[in-house]
């Protein structure tokens, strides 16, 4: 039987500057906010902002579902912990790989991400290959709500140049990280991240996902595989190179290239906490 994917749970609205921080707090209060008939004055949104600023805490892992209320997660809590007001870009970084990791809350994204992969492509391109990927799964949809899904990736990563303002908030955070850019009326392009603004931590948190639970990973999946740096985060071999440089200088892991073998192994495993720890501290 054919599945329905769950769509449009944004409320066409993106992530917009302090909410998730907002968020934050307010879970960490009452646990029970999103359903509370004071949601709209506790949290200074709308009714339908409400529903959407509950979908996206969600899809980036920030909260979870107990008992018909929901608790910061462990990503949450460090997050609370570190970067409470979310204004270091490393707190972004570990945002959008929590929501692209996120298959169940953000399937459309991670399907963006992995699967459609051109440099420069237009909205229709996008909306093309992601259908032709759910009609090949079998998986049910709307066509105008899909085109409103695409809409929000675009306008989730990059940023309008219409929007001058800059106390404007509803430019999403994300756009900061500069993985997509407008180059033309209809077209955008992936961007490679600067070397300055993406910690190799950041790359070391995602290797260690891909690797799960191996002591070892290769070169060729840090390029190739789904869920890996250079579809996630736009890298280049050149650049997935210089971050494995750096951790091997700080004794993350050692890298065997002889014989062709382009083999990671990994001197330590640090979790989420210890790597969060790590950066901060």
């Amino acid at each position: 039987m054919n599945m329905k994917i769950k769509m449009k749970r944004h409320e066409s609205f993106s992530i917009r500057e302090g909410w998730l921080a907002k968020g934050i707090k307010a879970v960490k209060k009452d646990s029970k906010v999103f359903s509370s008939s004071d949601a709209t004055d506790i949290l200074g949104i709308g009714t339908n902002m409400v529903k959407s600023l509950k979908y996206w805490m969600c899809a980036t892992c920030l909260i979870e579902e107990k008992n018909r209320a929901y608790e910061l997660s462990e990503f949450g809590q460090l997050i609370d912990k570190y970067d409470p007001y979310l204004e270091n870009i490393f707190s972004w970084w570990l945002i959008h790989l929590k929501m692209i990791l996120n298959i169940q809350d953000a399937y459309i994204y991670n399907i963006f991400f992995n699967k459609c992969v051109a440099r420069t492509f237009s909205k229709r391109d996008i909306y093309d290959q992601i259908a032709s990927i759910l009609t090949n799964e079998k998986l049910e949809f709307n066509e105008n709500i899909l085109q409103d899904e695409v809409n929000m990736i675009i306008k989730t990563y990059s940023i309008d140049e219409k929007i001058d303002n800059p106390e404007n908030n509803f430019i999403c955070p994300l756009s900061e990280l500069h993985l997509i850019k407008k180059i033309d009326v209809n077209m955008y392009e992936r961007i490679k991240p600067d070397y300055r603004d993406l910690n190799y931590l950041i790359i070391y948190y995602l290797m260690i996902q891909l690797s799960e639970g191996r002591e070892y990973i290769s070169i060729e999946e840090l390029m190739k595989n789904d869920n890996s740096p250079a579809k996630l985060l736009n890298l280049d071999k050149n650049l997935i190179n210089e971050y494995l440089d750096e951790m091997k200088r700080q004794n993350f892991i050692t890298i065997n290239r002889t014989a062709g073998l382009n083999m990671i192994y990994f001197r330590k495993k640090l979790s989420l906490e210890e790597i969060m720890k790590e950066y901060f501290e």
